[in-house]
């Protein structure tokens, strides 16, 4: 739990970075925002607040709370509710890759957070608390790229290499900990894959 509480900082960390530095460049004129930069503060942003909601839910099933089920909870149309809104957000994000700076721009970013913020919660409600130590690996390593991001939009390099070794070892022993325990990382990774 406590692991999974330090991921929700580090995730709200950098979602709060990437959201001011758009603000901050975009209030400049958009200059800044060139396509590559665009690029990685969507994915910043993206990562860091799927791994802020998906942290306190994981850290929450755990804990027992009881409007957060420790059994899976499953919906029909699961898979391509999930699916649909990742997909949304990409959109969004690649067309504010295209023009940061167009009229649409201020609305589109918030709805990208908004819904990296359901997917986060959407993405772990399927899982079961016995799988959890395995999702909170899994959403290390998205807050490991979500570091990755943030280096290169403060041009920080140390931040890079940091967060590139925090995200692959968190695949790393993700993937060790679903052979360990018997169980499909993909169904892990994408909770109830193929219920």
């Amino acid at each position: 739990q406590r692991t999974a509480l330090s991921h929700a900082f580090g995730g709200l960390a950098a979602g709060l970075v990437g959201t001011a530095k758009f603000y901050l460049w975009l209030g400049e004129g958009g200059a800044q925002l060139t396509p590559f930069r665009t690029t990685e503060l969507v994915a910043e942003v993206i990562l860091g607040f799927v791994t802020l909601t998906g942290s306190l839910m994981a850290a929450g099933k755990l804990q027992e709370i009881k409007w957060i089920p420790q059994r899976p909870v499953t919906y029909p149309l699961q898979n391509v509710t999930n699916i649909g809104l990742l997909a949304l957000a990409v959109i969004l994000a690649l067309l504010l890759v295209v023009n940061p700076t167009g009229a649409w721009a201020p609305i589109a970013f918030p709805a990208i957070i908004a819904l990296a913020l359901i997917f986060g919660v959407l993405l772990i409600i399927p899982i079961g608390g016995a799988d959890m130590p395995t999702v909170i690996s899994i959403l290390n390593s998205y807050a490991g790229l979500s570091a990755v991001a943030m280096g290169f939009v403060l041009d920080n390099k140390l931040l890079i290499t940091a967060g590139a070794l925090d995200g692959s070892s968190g695949l790393i022993l993700s993937i060790i900990m679903c052979r360990a325990m018997n169980c499909s990382f993909t169904n892990v990774l994408f909770g109830a894959f193929g219920h």
